[in-house]
């Protein structure tokens, strides 16, 4: 192999690539999420946190997990120190000693509060990146990409296909309307 080719080989483009793509969309998204919660202390996990409890309260930390999508250990460290600051509070789950079920404290459902239109602003700060008619395919991309974690590949690759055949038979519905309306 000559070395022009082995050089080549060797050369990542950082500008194409997907995966550094969403870490600096993901460092773009974390400062508009501080600027927008202003003096808040508070982390997106730790958002993530709040909204689960907020929409179910009295949740395992294992259906946090699932809620959230954050690891079982990373979770289980977030709630400790956000139940350690007065956030949150722990108590057995009814039905199985082993769990802990979690639920708001004043402070936490006040901080929650608080925190939602700072969490809006940030997330309109995001889209406002993006051309108006891009906003819904990207966060449409970026759902697709969290069910991919929650599904599987395999299943992400299903439920992508199934989807597209479905847009062609929307489609193929559309233009025999329009050929029927002449």
């Amino acid at each position: 192999m000559g070395q022009s080719r082995k050089s080549e080989a060797l050369r990542f483009d950082l500008a194409a690539s997907p995966g550094h793509l969403l870490h600096r969309a993901q460092q773009f998204a974390s400062e508009r999420f501080s600027e927008a919660t202003g003096g808040v202390e508070l982390t997106q996990r730790q958002f993530a946190v709040l909204c689960a409890v907020h929409d179910a309260e009295g949740l395992t930390q294992t259906q946090l997990v699932q809620a959230t999508g954050i690891d079982r250990s990373t979770l289980a460290e977030l709630v400790s120190r956000m139940a350690a600051k007065g956030l949150l509070l722990r108590e057995k789950a009814e039905g199985d000693g082993r769990a802990n079920a979690v639920r708001f404290t004043d402070e936490g459902r006040a901080l929650y509060q608080t925190a939602i239109d700072g969490a809006r602003a940030a997330d309109d700060a995001i889209l406002s990146a993006l051309p108006k008619n891009k906003r819904a395919s990207f966060a449409e991309a970026l759902a697709r990409i969290s069910r991919a974690v929650d599904l599987g590949a395999e299943a992400a690759r299903a439920e992508a296909k199934d989807a597209k055949s479905d847009k062609k038979a929307g489609d193929k519905k559309k233009k025999k309307k329009k050929k029927k309306d002449k």
